[in-house]
């Protein structure tokens, strides 16, 4: 299993699907059919069926307990709950068994960035992006250009989100931050190629809206500053963006 991203979905699994998976794993060894229960535990997490999750994590380790993402699993479980006492045991468990895992690193590390444990996390993202044959530093190098950016070191993030892009083109986080900050610097065609790509990405976001509208306000495109305020209003009618944007029509 690779990095660790969430995403989410509405659809509930169907029973054949879990019925099936279950009639493939029955006659392999107990280590494949327990990362088999990993995967399916890690599937479900996904789709935010944490209760789906948690029962094929548990019967994932009745079969190998030595399985440091399993463990990870149960962690980022806890961590989307709001438990973090339960998330560091978890994760505490996994980097036992597999310390220099820098998947399992990665998002130990923001865990600790999200609990406010910054100093924590900034040695733990370092030592990621310092590791000479770990690829996937995206994460870590976004995390510490926020860290720069809490800091007002706008130029020391700007490189940082800059080395993640170079690692993953297509990585949200890194995208919507340079596109504020060329906005600030009102580099306003540059923010809005960034915002594009983030919407490309990451979808019409709440937030990537409302820079958007920044952005083609400054630069007096007023076809498009009308057709994002309709899109926030209409996805987001109750935020406060779209209050303010009915308000003043």
């Amino acid at each position: 299993i690779g990095l660790i991203t969430a995403c989410s979905s509405n659809d509930e699994p169907k029973k054949v699907v879990y019925v099936e998976q279950e009639t493939l794993i029955l006659d392999r060894s107990s280590q494949d059919r327990a990362k088999t229960l990993t995967e399916l535990g890690l599937a479900y997490y996904k789709l935010e069926k944490y209760n789906y999750a948690e029962d094929n994590l548990k019967r994932s380790l009745k079969l190998d307990n030595k399985n440091a993402t399993t463990y990870q699993v149960f962690a980022l479980i806890k961590q989307r709950s709001k438990k973090p006492d339960q998330a560091q045991h978890y994760f505490d468990k996994a980097l036992k068994l597999e310390p220099d895992n820098f998947n399992i690193l990665t998002a130990y590390a923001v865990f600790l960035y999200e609990e406010e444990r910054h100093d924590e996390a900034v040695i733990e993202f370092k030592r990621i992006v310092n590791a000479p044959f770990y690829k996937k530093k995206w994460v870590a190098y976004s995390y510490l250009g926020l860290y720069d950016l809490e800091n007002d070191e706008q130029r020391a993030a700007e490189i940082k989100f800059y080395k993640a892009l170079q690692a993953d083109s297509s990585y949200s986080l890194a995208l919507f931050e340079t596109a504020k900050i060329r906005y600030s610097k009102g580099e306003m065609m540059s923010a809005r190629a960034y915002v594009e790509r983030y919407f490309g990405s990451a979808g019409k976001t709440l937030d990537g809206l409302e820079l958007a509208i920044k952005i083609e306000t400054a630069l007096q495109t007023y076809d498009l500053v009308e057709q994002y305020q309709l899109e926030l209003t209409r996805n987001f009618p109750f935020s406060k963006a779209a209050e303010k944007i009915q308000h003043n029509y």
